[in-house]
C-alpha cells in the first residue's frame, strides 16, 4: 500500500509530509508490536486452519476484564468470517488446561482502522477519490457479554454439562468460536430439553440451526411423570402466568393460538380436592375470553401438508384442531350471537352480585350511596327472595316498592334517589338473567377438566361486554382461589385462563367495579401455582395492564411493539428494547423463569385454523 501512496501523491507535494507520517507509521507497527494500533494477523497456512465454527481470537490489544459490575471481551474477527458473525450470536471460549468454556453472547460489533491512516486526514480523502476503499483495511472486532462458564459433568461418560456463574477471565488470543451445539446452547442459555414449544431460538430473524435443523425452544412445563405417576420437579410455566404482547399485524393471535394448543396435550397435574384434602391427578382446562371471535377456530385442523406436520411433530409440536373444544356464548338482550358453528348459550345472572356488590358499581360511588347500595342488596338477598330465585327486576321492584329499608336505615332521600337511578342503568337490564342456561348451571360442562372453553365476546359493545367479561373472570378467579361456598367444577380443576384484549379488563383501575376485578387478579397471579391456576393474558397496550399483576406474570413474549410502549413496560428486557419495535411478523423476545432472554422466530404456520 505503501507505493500505492506514492504514486497517488506524485502531483501533490502538498501532501507529502501526510505520507512520509503514514510511511514511519507502518514501519514502526511493522517492527514493534508492542506500539498503538491492531497489529495484522497473518493467515494461516494450511496447516494452521482454524477449527471448524472458530471466528477468530480474544482480543490481546486491548484490557480485557471480568467483575460483579461490569465486563469487557472483545474478540478480533477474522477476515474470512465477518460475513458469519452477527449481534445476538452466542459464542464459546474455552479455558486452556480444562474442560470449562466461557458462554458468551455478541453484544456488538464494530470496526476499527487497521493502521493510523484512517478516514479522518486529507490523504486519506485525496487517496478515495482515486481508488475505492475495501473492509481489508480495518478490522472486525466483538464484544462480548459474557453469561455462564460451562463445565462438564464429571459424573457421567456422556456430554453434560454444570452452568456456573462468570468468576474466571478468558486468556488472551484464545480462539473463539460459534456455539453451534445444543448441549452448550441449552445449557448456557437455560432452555429445557422439552416443554411447550414456543418458537425457534433465532438471532437477527433467521433461525439458528444445529446440524441444519432449526433449534427448538420450550418452555419448562412438567406435570405428572405418565409412567412413574410421580410429579415431575419444577414449576409448571402455565401456573406462573405468561403475557403475549404484540402490536397489530405482528402476528399475536397467530403466536398465541400455537403456544395454547401445545398447553393442550393431556398433561396431568397434581390438586388437591377442596372438600377431602385428596390430590389426585386432572387435566388443564383452557378458558379464552375471546373478544375478536378468533379462537373458536382451534377446533378445525389446519391445511399445512403433511411434510410440514411431519416435521413439527419430529419436534414435539401439537398439530392439528383440538378434539375437545366447546364455544359457550354469552346472552344479552336483543343481540345475536356470533358466527361460531355449534355452541351453547348462557346468562349471566342476577345471583352472582350477592357476593360481588361492585358489580354494579361501574363509577366511583359516594361511600354514603355506596353503603345504601350495598344494604339494599344484603336485605333483598336476605328476606326479599322467598320462592323465586334472585332476579335483577325482582331486585328493582324491591328497593322501589318498598320504603320500609330506607326508613329503618335512616337513609336520606337524597342519597336513596340517587341510589335508585344507579340501579336503573339499563346496562344491568340488557346483561342479567337472559338465556335459557345460566353461567353456574354451565359450570360443569364450560370447566371440564381437558377441555378448551372458547367465550366469544364479538357481538357485545362498550359497557355490555365489560360487564359481561367481569362477571364472568371474576366468578372464574373467585371459585378458583377462595375457600369457602365455591363450585366444585372449578376449585378442582387446574386451570389456564387466556384473556384477549387484557388491558380492557386489568388496567390500572379509577372505578370500584374495576378495582375489584384488579384486585382479585392481584391475589389469583399470587396464589396461582398453589390453586392450579394460570392467567394468560393477550394484549397490544402491555403498559395499561395493573403494575402488580404484570410483577407477577413471569413468562413474557414480546413481538414488535411501538419504541414508546416499550419504555413503558420494565420487563422488556434490556439488551432487545431497540430491537424490539423493528420486529417483523412471527419475531419475538422471550423471557421465561431462570432462561436467559433469547430471541425467538414463531412457526409461519398456525397449527390450528387460523382464518382471519
Amino acid at each position: 500500500m505503501t507505493d500505492e501512496i506514492d504514486d497517488l501523491l506524485n502531483d501533490d507535494p502538498a501532501l507529502e509530509d501526510d505520507a512520509n507520517e503514514t510511511r514511519t507509521t507502518r514501519t514502526t507497527e511493522t517492527s514493534d508490536p508492542s506500539t498503538n494500533g491492531v497489529p495484522e494477523t497473518p493467515v494461516p497456512s494450511p496447516s494452521t486452519d482454524p477449527a471448524d465454527g472458530e471466528i477468530g481470537h480474544v482480543l490481546a490489544s486491548e484490557e480485557i476484564m471480568i467483575g460483579r459490575d461490569d465486563d469487557n471481551v472483545t474478540a478480533f474477527i477474522m477476515t474470512d468470517e465477518r460475513e458469519t458473525v452477527r449481534v445476538g450470536d452466542y459464542v464459546q471460549i474455552p479455558y486452556p488446561d480444562s474442560d470449562d468454556v466461557l458462554f458468551a453472547a455478541t453484544d456488538r460489533l464494530r470496526y476499527e482502522p487497521y493502521t493510523d491512516l484512517d478516514d479522518k486526514s486529507d490523504t486519506h480523502n485525496h487517496i478515495s477519490r482515486h481508488r475505492d476503499f475495501d473492509e481489508s483495511e480495518f478490522v472486525l472486532l466483538a464484544v462480548l457479554d459474557p453469561i455462564a462458564i460451562l463445565s462438564p459433568d464429571a459424573s457421567t461418560d456422556e456430554l453434560e454439562l454444570d452452568r456456573g456463574i462468570v468468576n474466571r477471565i478468558p486468556k488472551p488470543n484464545t480462539p473463539v468460536s460459534l456455539s453451534r451445539e445444543d448441549e452448550y446452547l441449552r445449557t448456557g442459555l437455560g432452555i429445557p430439553d422439552d416443554g411447550v414449544f414456543c418458537g425457534y431460538l433465532s438471532v437477527g430473524g433467521t433461525e439458528m440451526e444445529i446440524e441444519r435443523q432449526p433449534f427448538p425452544y420450550y418452555l419448562s412445563n412438567p406435570g405428572i411423570d405418565p409412567e412413574t405417576t410421580e410429579k415431575q420437579p419444577g414449576e409448571p410455566a402455565v401456573f406462573r402466568h405468561l403475557l403475549v404482547a404484540g402490536s397489530t399485524g405482528k402476528g399475536k393471535t397467530h403466536f398465541t393460538k400455537n403456544l395454547l394448543r401445545q398447553f393442550v396435550d393431556g398433561k396431568r397435574y397434581p390438586i388437591e380436592r377442596h372438600e377431602t384434602g385428596e390430590t389426585v391427578h386432572s387435566r388443564l382446562n383452557v378458558v379464552i375470553i375471546d373478544p375478536e371471535n378468533e379462537y373458536w377456530e382451534m377446533g378445525v385442523d389446519p391445511d399445512i401438508g403433511e411434510k410440514a406436520e411431519r416435521r413439527l411433530r419430529r419436534h414435539g409440536i401439537k398439530v392439528g384442531g383440538v378434539d375437545d373444544l366447546e364455544v359457550f356464548v354469552p346472552t344479552v338482550e336483543n343481540v345475536s350471537p356470533p358466527g361460531t358453528g355449534t355452541h351453547q348459550s348462557f346468562g349471566i345472572p342476577f345471583e352472582l352480585v350477592e357476593s360481588r356488590p361492585q358489580l354494579l358499581m361501574p363509577y366511583q360511588p359516594r361511600e354514603t350511596i355506596r353503603s345504601a347500595l350495598e344494604l339494599a342488596l344484603d336485605s333483598y338477598f336476605d328476606d326479599g327472595v322467598e320462592h323465586e330465585p334472585p332476579t335483577y327486576e325482582g331486585f328493582k321492584r324491591y328497593v322501589t316498592n318498598d320504603r320500609t329499608l330506607q326508613d329503618d336505615a335512616q337513609i336520606a332521600n337524597q342519597t336513596w334517589s340517587a341510589m335508585v337511578r344507579r340501579i336503573n342503568d339499563t346496562t344491568f337490564e340488557t346483561v342479567f338473567d337472559h338465556g335459557i342456561s345460566s353461567l353456574p348451571e354451565l359450570a360443569s360442562d364450560m370447566f371440564r377438566e381437558g377441555q378448551v372453553t372458547v367465550i366469544p365476546t364479538s357481538h357485545l359493545r362498550g359497557t355490555n361486554e365489560r360487564l359481561v367479561v367481569l362477571s364472568i373472570l371474576s366468578y372464574i378467579i373467585e371459585n378458583k382461589i377462595d375457600d369457602h361456598h365455591v363450585v366444585d367444577p372449578i376449585k378442582n380443576t387446574p386451570m389456564l385462563v387466556a384473556v384477549d384484549e387484557a388491558h380492557n379488563y386489568f388496567s390500572e383501575p379509577d372505578l370500584l367495579r374495576e378495582q375489584y376485578i384488579v384486585r382479585r387478579a392481584r391475589e389469583a397471579v399470587k396464589q396461582g401455582r398453589k390453586d392450579k391456576l394460570g392467567l394468560l393474558m393477550i394484549t397490544q397496550n402491555p403498559e395499561d395492564i395493573d403494575d402488580d399483576v404484570l410483577k407477577q406474570i413471569n413468562t413474557n413474549v414480546f413481538l414488535g411493539l411501538r419504541e414508546e410502549i416499550v419504555e413503558k413496560v420494565p420487563s422488556v428486557p434490556r439488551e432487545f428494547k431497540r430491537d424490539i419495535p423493528k420486529f417483523g411478523k412471527g419475531q419475538a423476545v422471550v423471557k421465561a423463569p431462570d432462561v436467559e432472554s433469547v430471541e425467538v422466530m414463531g412457526l409461519p404456520m398456525c397449527v390450528t385454523k387460523h382464518g382471519n
